[in-house]
């Protein structure tokens, strides 16, 4: 019974089409086939749930089936991904999927350590590349990666989908430009991680990088709507050293003034999925975000409410971005990422506040800053 109300409940906020997406991704039957298009171009590293459910149903939303192949190391992933999709066998390893002449676009969505090697290896092989949050997780992995996406500059892409969803959107033109200091406040119901979980495994980079780095990326982001400061004081706080990535708040605190939380609590499991409830003033604008499914606006006397059905948390626009003009600037991204990495050492170390400099973290690990490059 509670899985039918669930699937009933994801229609109610998702609609028919990618509820079956999702569900289908979960039974990989192997009963149905979608017609591949001519003329496709993507290859899938890692056709897990998220590969088939997510970055299946927005490509094939707009484009059509426009997968070749694809490679996971789970066999049972790989295989029922390309029936599915109509592709016939899998490759054998990545290095295969990379260097097929008919692949033009590498998604990748495997597991987290994974990213950043497989996008160098895409990039310099003159594929396009879509790497899943996060792009990498630890600084080894974070410089040669901005190095080659400095070279390769429009090649590749971001999976932090916050900011294009319709309420971002919507909030970026009502706020205009303003250097004042901002106050966002992020509540998240993250999912329940079993001790099993590979989220756990000591390489993929926590929930920092699996899940905080999500709200770290899009505060990065509404900061540089108007002038990002260099200077933050960061603080957390642990509900358990023991499992200090679970139920946390981490507080940023800016030289002008900006006041950022960002709460990530997992003592249940959210019926529906991850769950965010995000408040923010900047100026003379107020704005509430409910689960990206309504967004209030206050600015001054006026009053905007909107509602997003299906829910829109963005991942349309952002997994097509190697396809139209709507895309990240990659500096944000380069930005977020040495925010986020700089977080995740102080929670492995169980820091209770440190001190930030966009400028200092650049020079530590020998970078020129994206203004500079």
């Amino acid at each position: 019974m509670n899985s039918t109300k669930k699937l009933l409940r994801f229609i109610r906020i998702y609609g028919l089409r990618k509820t079956l997406f999702k569900a289908l991704g979960r039974l990989r039957s192997g009963r149905f086939t979608l017609a591949p298009r001519s003329g496709a171009d993507i290859g899938v590293i890692g056709a897990g749930q998220f590969a088939f459910a997510t970055v299946g149903y927005s490509i094939y939303k707009r484009f059509g089936n426009r997968f070749v192949t694809c490679f996971d190391v789970d066999e049972r992933n790989a295989r029922t991904f390309c029936k599915f999709y109509g592709l016939g066998g899998p490759c054998a390893s990545a290095e295969e999927l990379i260097n097929r002449k008919d692949v033009k676009v590498v998604y990748i969505t495997s597991n987290h350590a994974s990213h950043a090697g497989y996008a160098l290896q895409a990039l310099f092989s003159g594929k396009t590349a879509y790497i899943e949050k996060p792009i990498c997780v630890d600084h080894d992995q974070f410089r040669p990666l901005v190095e080659a996406s400095r070279t390769f500059r429009g090649r590749v892409f971001a999976g932090y989908n916050r900011p294009f969803s319709g309420a971002l959107r919507l909030l970026r033109e009502r706020c205009g430009e303003t250097d004042g200091p901002m106050t966002l406040s992020c509540f998240v119901s993250g999912h329940q991680l079993g001790p099993e979980h590979w989220y756990r495994q000591p390489q993929e980079g926590t929930r920092i990088c699996g899940n905080v780095g999500h709200w770290i990326d899009l505060a990065v982001h509404m900061l540089c709507w108007g002038r990002l400061v260099d200077r933050w004081s960061i603080t957390a706080a642990y509900s358990s050293m023991e499992h200090r990535d679970d139920d946390l708040a981490i507080n940023f605190t800016s030289e002008r003034g900006d006041l950022i939380n960002i709460v990530l609590t997992s003592r249940t499991e959210p019926f529906e999925g991850i769950n965010e409830t995000i408040n923010f003033q900047q100026g003379r604008v107020i704005a509430k975000i409910d689960d990206f499914r309504k967004i209030t606006i206050w600015n001054e006397h006026a009053l905007i409410r909107k509602r997003f059905w299906p829910k829109d948390v963005g991942h349309d626009l952002a997994l097509t971005q190697p396809f139209h003009e709507i895309s990240r600037d990659w500096s944000e991204v380069e930005r977020s990422t040495l925010m986020m990495l700089f977080v995740k050492e102080m929670i492995v170390n169980g820091e209770r506040g440190r001190e930030f400099s966009f400028v200092d973290e650049w020079k530590r690990l020998g970078l020129t800053p994206p203004e500079a490059a």
